[in-house]
């Protein structure tokens, strides 16, 4: 039966409607869309009658589904246009209206071939007008042709990608809707489909862009494998730190195996193009553990306690967390670049598994070299704790009568450092910071990881020159540090409110510390980190450097070693260049026993000056400490002066670490003279000269008793008050211990007297002079004895 028959079959009466379809479907345009596409339609109906619910009605959609056919259409255009002619033109002979509202809804469905399940009509126009896919090779390859004659205007490549989209999008579902289609039809279509995709991947491919899904593939299969190794870090390290050893389980081999196990079966399911289900349910799986993950790491992670570290477990999970969310978006982005056309070509497979290998193994070694710092900077959030007291007003003036003012028990014997905030104390654990009037505690900061920081005696406290910024030395416990992690070893600090401005690893020493950078000294290399601005630089010397002091814009240095002379160098803040030096001319010739460090004492900056001093040992007579003081201005020296007698530090029972500070007015100088009468009192020249040009002031000697006679007594063991005068605690005959003033004056005792409280008259007798130390904060002589904390009026 040849088409009009058909047509007449169905409306008898409206054979014009039927010669005006035929007509349109012989249009010179159309080279698929034509009468043998309707035929085979039709055909492909009646073999489907059974299972619809009208089978006419789904003719008729049929009839008039591809009546109005423009190639340069929008999608979607044709269906609706042709939709709205069959309405018209059936009312108009009378069909009834419910069955022409089902035919127009039937025309537009073959627009998406999207029908639902229990929509007969639909289902059998849409594997009617799909019918095609399922032809012989021939049939279908004249189809294909047909259509690329159809859309001519196209070019070669953008038609490539264009149908590469679209047959895509039909391969991704079920080509057909019926049961009996999909068992006789669809490996057929399929086929086709991989056929035509295949002949049209190398017009709509760019340029080896096939290798771009490698890149992706690989880089997710990277990310899976450092997360396992994330993973195992993480469940490996105990849940709470410091731990106990039957917390710590070490490091479960089995979490990078099982991670490269899963790398290498995406990778089998990557290159089975037959199943593309194989990755999507990865990345879809990924993604989701990756999310719920993330939020349990999130929900469970410990909040921060005064003394009591973080473990590295939740760092590490919830790093291993994010890592799998990122393998799965990865893996995703390759499937969907793998699809697209202009990467569809693949390209030889040794070179996609060479490339998917390399960025692999990149990713991995990125993600997991990064975790480190990741861990690392959630540690030193967590296991730091700054806490801030209120501060009662009003400061009583000081006037240093030996009044006691106040007095605290202490739990370490730590240095103390004055500064704008108050008295700092280094602890065991880290920085407490007292007010100097009242002696409450202002804050404290504290980290679980420390190592007994009070150790470091006075170097491990740096104040800034203005007293506002407050470095401490606080060396973490190596054999209890999480494994991998260097943790910082400086905490630079506010000194007004303990807020944390930053903090440093390294494994030099801190030479000085303000506002914005903290100077460091590794051996021969001069660092500068960052503090309030990202400043960081690195210089090297041509000697080790042991001592530095920053001013407004340079830090000034000194090195030294054996052969050469001491140089003081002026360096620039902001890169590290250096800007100018001073030889100071003063030569070491020294045994290779005796300990570098040594040879360069104490360096101060004169207050509002830009004048810097410092001091030198030589093994002259005897051993001679040479002053001498420099104009960072113009790099030049300005005076030095010897002081013989004086032992170098470390070198025998009898020698000492001097003292050198400032005043406006007055350079002070402690020190120790030899003395080789082991059991006799020590002397001691304490002394004064202008900074201008090292003029004598005031010289001093006071004998200091042997059970004082430490090392490091001058250093920690006095203070200097604002108007130049020198407080220190020494025993007295009487067997009390008693502040004692070294001024201009002379050498004067200040008996404490006890304050207006019965507590301060208790404490007064319990002073002892075991282990001194002095600092001088808010104008105010503050004391400790090695149990208690002190102050005078």
């Amino acid at each position: 039966m040849d088409l009009r028959d058909q047509w007449n079959r169905l409306l008898p009466d409206a054979q014009p409607l039927g010669d005006d379809l035929l007509a349109r479907y012989a249009e010179q345009h159309r080279h698929y869309h034509d009468q043998r596409h309707l035929t085979e339609l039709l055909e492909t109906i009646d073999e489907l009658a059974d299972l619809a619910d009208d089978a006419d009605t789904v003719r008729l959609a049929a009839w008039f589904h591809d009546a109005i056919y423009d190639p340069q259409a929008d999608p979607g255009e044709n269906e609706e246009v042709s939709a709205q002619l069959a309405e018209l033109e059936l009312s108009a002979y009378g069909v009834e209206a419910a069955r022409i509202t089902e035919i127009g809804r039937l025309i537009r469905l073959t627009a998406k071939h999207d029908c639902e399940p229990d929509d007969a009509n639909g289902a059998v126009l849409c594997d009617a007008d799909l019918r095609i896919l399922s032809l012989s090779a021939d049939r279908y390859d004249e189809y294909a042709a047909g259509i690329r004659e159809e859309y001519g205007h196209i070019g070669d490549r953008d038609f490539a990608r264009g149908r590469m989209t679209f047959l895509q999008s039909l391969a991704e579902t079920s080509l057909y809707a019926t049961s009996r289609a999909q068992e006789q039809w669809e490996q057929a279509a399929r086929e086709n489909l991989r056929r035509e995709l295949k002949r049209w991947g190398p017009k709509a491919a760019r340029p080896i862009a096939g290798l771009i899904p490698m890149i992706y593939l690989g880089a997710a299969l990277g990310v899976v494998v450092a997360a396992s190794v994330l993973l195992g870090r993480g469940l490996g390290a105990a849940p709470r730190w410091p731990a106990a050893p039957d917390e710590v389980n070490g490091f479960p081999v089995w979490a990078p195996i099982a991670g490269t196990a899963v790398a290498a079966a995406l990778t089998c399911a990557w290159f089975r193009r037959a199943k593309p289900r194989l990755v999507t349910i990865p990345a879809l799986v990924f993604a989701a553990i990756g999310a719920v993950a993330i939020g349990i790491c999130w929900w469970r992670w410990p909040a921060a306690q005064p003394g009591a570290a973080m473990s590295e477990r939740w760092p590490y999970l919830m790093l291993a967390s994010v890592a799998i969310l990122l393998a799965g978006a990865l893996l995703a982005l390759a499937r969907r670049l793998r699809l697209a056309p202009p990467y569809a070509l693949s390209p030889p497979r040794g070179l996609s598994l060479g490339v998917t290998l390399v960025c692999a193994s990149l990713l991995a070694w990125i993600v997991v070299s990064a975790g480190e710092p990741f861990v690392q900077a959630r540690l030193e959030t967590a296991n730091t704790v700054s806490t801030t007291a209120t501060m009662p007003p009003g400061v009583l003036p000081v006037q240093l009568d030996g009044e006691l003012a106040w007095s605290r028990e202490v739990p370490a014997t730590g240095a103390i450092a004055g500064s704008a905030g108050g008295v700092a104390e280094l602890r065991s654990d880290g920085v407490v910071m007292s007010d100097a009037t009242t002696g409450q505690i202002r804050w404290r900061y504290s980290r679980a990881d420390v190592d007994d920081a009070a150790s470091s005696g006075s170097r491990g406290l740096l104040v800034s020159a203005d007293g506002r910024t407050l470095a401490a030395h606080l060396p973490y416990d190596g054999n209890h540090a999480p494994s991998g992690i260097d943790l910082p070893t400086y905490a630079v600090l506010d000194a007004e409110s303990g807020r944390v401005l930053t903090e440093v690893h390294t494994d030099g020493t801190a030479l000085a510390v303000d506002a914005n950078q903290l100077l460091v000294a590794e051996g021969r290399y001069v660092v500068a980190h960052g503090v309030s601005n990202p400043t960081h630089w690195r210089t090297q010397l041509k000697c080790a450097v042991t001592q530095g002091v920053l001013l407004a814009d340079q830090a000034v240095v000194v090195d030294a070693c054996g052969g050469n002379s001491a140089v003081v160098r002026g360096l620039d803040l902001t890169d590290g260049d250096q800007r100018w030096e001073v030889d100071l001319g003063i030569r070491f010739e020294l045994s290779a026993e005796l300990d570098p460090a040594t040879w360069i004492g104490e360096l101060v900056a004169v207050p509002e000056t830009r004048e810097v001093s410092g001091l030198v040992w030589t093994g002259a007579a005897g051993g001679t400490l040479h002053q001498w003081s420099v104009d960072v201005g113009e790099g030049r020296i300005l005076w030095t002066t010897p002081v013989p007698g004086t032992p170098r530090p470390r070198l025998g029972r009898s020698s000492c670490d001097a003292q050198l500070a400032a005043t406006h007015a007055s350079l002070v100088l402690v020190t120790c003279r030899t003395s080789n009468e082991v059991g006799e009192a020590q002397t001691y020249d304490v002394s004064a000269v202008s900074p201008a040009d090292g003029t004598p002031q005031w010289h001093h000697l006071l004998q200091v008793p042997p059970k004082l006679q430490q090392p490091t007594f001058p250093r920690d063991g006095f203070g200097l008050l604002p108007d130049g005068r020198v407080v220190t605690l020494m025993p007295q005959p009487d067997g009390s211990c008693s502040p004692v003033m070294v001024g201009t004056t002379g050498v004067q005792p200040r008996p404490i007297v006890a304050g207006p409280t019965a507590t301060s008259v208790a404490d007064t007798k319990k002073v002892t002079c075991d282990k001194p130390a002095v600092t001088v904060a808010s104008g105010r002589p503050v004391f400790s004895d090695g149990t208690r904390l002190f102050a005078l009026n």
